[in-house]
């Protein structure tokens, strides 16, 4: 039976190595902003460092780099919708 060539790469040992230490340091930033008061935008310091945590995530363990557009807009689209609506949520809550 042959193999068929999708077209995909694995990415190098060495880019998994630097998304790793990213990650780490991306965790250490979060355990050091709990140190500083931000008042309201606490919350949103987090979910920014969250929010690019997950994307780091999908991008290259995931192997998101790897699709084409459509399945990557396809994929991000809910998630950019469900972001808006606690964004407009936060604004409420702030605006009341």
């Amino acid at each position: 039976m042959e193999k068929s060539n999708t077209g995909h790469t694995a990415a190098g040992f060495k880019t998994y190595i630097i998304t790793w230490i990213a990650l780490v340091m991306l965790t250490a930033l979060t355990i050091a902003v709990t140190k500083f008061e931000f008042g309201a935008a606490s919350i949103l310091v987090a979910l920014a460092i969250a929010s690019v945590k997950s994307g780091l995530i999908l991008y290259f363990f995931m192997h998101l780099r790897y699709e084409n557009w459509f399945f990557k807009l396809a994929f991000l689209l809910p998630i950019l919708v469900f972001a808006l609506s606690i964004w407009f949520t936060f604004l409420d809550v702030w605006y009341r």
